[in-house]
């Protein structure tokens, strides 16, 4: 290992002798070059070398390959220097060297485990870019570039990350070399000789990022997010609309029954023109863009015919409520309002109209002040989709807002949980309970009392409510009584027990035999597994002022009988706890 090491820094001394005697580093420098190599280079030769100690020595060489550029371009050396040309060298060998490992072992691995190999590779899709971006961006060698593309496109053909990437570096290429013509005054036709007049004819026009395109979607067919992310690309650079229709075409071709594709298609119009407002290259006027609202109207129309779908609809909707709130059509908002609020009722003609759209279609009903409108949409959504808690719940409020009767009201609010038998009904149970204790208090109790009928769920919290409101509204008495027929109803709940016990402990001269008793019929259902309610029944015979401390002895041998397993552990330890006056 050591010699190997000593021989690579061997091979560096006549670059950095030459890099010190013209100056552009010290002789202090080259010791602290040689030392970070050497350690570097140590990493690469253990047992296990971690892709963390190639990134390392890469960032390394690239950062110390730029700051002798700087120093050369200081010192005005103009020459090539042996120097950069090794490097050069080294950069790519680092660049290389982690993949040769999977070359070695093709020709021992089985079927099986080249496979598993081969998905392994992914993970090294930012090696291949990163050493792309070097090529491109400090060492400007574009065939190097697109070289080291292909190469890893070659080990991972569907890889997503990798086609963006090449595709991206074929339009900056364009780009560039469309600005140098522009700086140097040459028209498009102007070339060294024929050839090159036809090779770069067809360059210039984009030909080769098109070429990827159709390649990228070979390897990847089925992928359209994948296709979009081509078009994103397009709209960083100009003139790429001639790109961007193939994109669209291809599209249309393979997925002509995809919602996403036809909104896609019908957005076109609007997209472009804000990508073209954003990188600052167009000022487009208040009648362009109700052209383009327009063309984009028309092709939404196009795509509900030719896919009538809940899901298509409730696209086009949605791109027009975010048009809404979008700054480039804010002198237009009033008549995009009216455009959607038609549309709303277009989509319900069609039946195509889903619980969340009845919503949107309530609430911008609602912005344009429509109350009565609102109300009427929010009973035709509750028809349409009748165990929706939150149209019923929007439509029980916009009803009171509207100052309905109260008889209508409450028939609206029976209606409601009639539809809703589940445990999601607890809501419209709670705001029924809330209204009439504000506008009818002579039904409360009839709404309890009905309540008490539904499901598990609903019962086990309006029990608990009901003995509240009662001992809050006609006093303890009326609330002992109908604790007391609850208890033997079920659902049975430890939380009930004890809202009853509390409403006892709250009176200004609580019963301990209340208490007692209702602690009695606690640990009769509970007792087998609430070690705490036990505890709770000791801490009131010893502390309640009519509590029979006498009886603590029984009660904790009672509990250490009832309670099973890892429970009386926990009682034991609770109650040492309790005697130590702990807890």
């Amino acid at each position: 290992m050591a010699e190997y090491v000593q021989q690579n820094l061997e091979g560096m001394l006549p670059e950095l002798e030459e890099l010190e005697r013209l100056g552009v580093f010290s002789s202090d420098e080259i010791r602290t070059i040689v030392r970070k190599r050497r350690e570097y280079e140590y990493r690469l030769q253990k047992r296990i070398v971690q892709k963390s100690d190639f990134l390392r020595y890469m960032q390394y060489e690239i950062n110390l390959d730029m700051l002798k550029k700087k120093r050369k371009s200081r010192l005005g050396i103009r020459r090539n220097l042996q120097a950069e040309h090794a490097a050069m060298k080294k950069i790519h060998t680092l660049f290389q060297e982690p993949f040769m490992p999977t070359v070695v072992l093709g020709d021992k691995c089985s079927v099986a485990q080249l496979t598993e190999l081969g998905k392994s590779t992914c993970i090294h899709t930012y090696l291949w870019i990163m050493a792309a971006k070097w090529e491109f961006e400090e060492n400007k060698n574009i065939p190097n570039c697109r070289s080291l593309l292909q190469r890893g496109l070659r080990v991972n053909s569907s890889s997503q990350q990798l086609w963006l990437e090449y595709f991206r570096m074929e339009l900056l290429h364009v780009e560039k070399i469309h600005n140098r013509r522009k700086v140097l005054g040459m028209s498009r036709e102007e070339g060294d000789d024929a050839q090159d007049e036809e090779v770069t004819a067809e360059f210039l026009a984009g030909k080769v990022p098109e070429i990827v395109y159709k390649k990228a979607i070979e390897a990847v067919p089925d992928d359209i997010n994948f296709r979009v992310s081509f078009i994103e690309i397009y709209r960083l650079f100009e003139n790429t609309e001639h790109g961007c229709d193939i994109i669209y075409d291809s599209l249309m071709k393979d997925f002509p029954q995809s919602e996403e594709v036809w909104n896609l298609k019908a957005r076109r119009p609007i997209d472009d023109a804000k990508a073209k407002v954003k990188k600052g290259t167009t000022v487009i006027t208040e009648s362009q863009w109700s052209e383009f609202l327009v063309e984009m109207n028309k092709l939404f129309y196009q795509a509900v015919e030719q896919v009538p779908t809940e899901k298509m609809w409730e696209l086009y909707i949605t791109t027009c409520m975010e048009l809404l709130t979008d700054s480039f059509l804010e002198q237009a908002k009033g008549q995009q309002e009216r455009n959607v609020l038609h549309l709303f009722s277009e989509a319900e003609k069609a039946k195509c109209l889903s619980e969340d759209l009845y919503k949107t279609w309530v609430d911008l009903l609602l912005q344009t002040d429509q109350p009565k409108k609102a109300l009427l949409v929010c009973k035709k959504g509750t028809k349409q989709f009748e165990t929706s808690v939150s149209l019923w719940s929007e439509h029980l409020r916009l009803k009171v807002l509207n100052k309905g009767k109260i008889k209508d009201i409450q028939k609206e609010f029976s209606t409601a949980v009639q539809c809703i038998s589940s445990k999601d009904s607890i809501h419209l149970w709670n705001l029924w309970i809330e209204w009439c204790i504000k506008n009818n208090p002579d039904e409360v109790e009839s709404v309890f009392e009905l309540s008490l009928q539904s499901c598990v769920d609903v019962q086990i919290q309006m029990k608990n409510k009901y003995v509240e409101w009662t001992s809050s509204k006609k006093g303890i008495k009326k609330a002992r009584k109908l604790y007391k027929r609850l208890i033997e109803e079920r659902p049975y709940t430890i939380s009930f027990f004890r809202k009853c016990i509390d409403l006892e402990l709250m009176q200004v001269e609580p019963s301990a035999k209340r208490v007692r008793d209702l602690y009695e019929a606690a640990v009769d259902h509970f007792g087998s597994s609430h070690p705490e309610l036990w505890l709770d029944y000791i801490r009131l015979e010893l502390l309640h002022p009519g509590g029979k401390p006498d009886n603590v002895g029984q009660l904790y041998w009672r509990a250490t009988k009832t309670l099973g397993g890892k429970f009386t552990e926990e009682f034991v330890g609770l109650y040492s706890l309790l005697q130590a006056g702990r807890v």
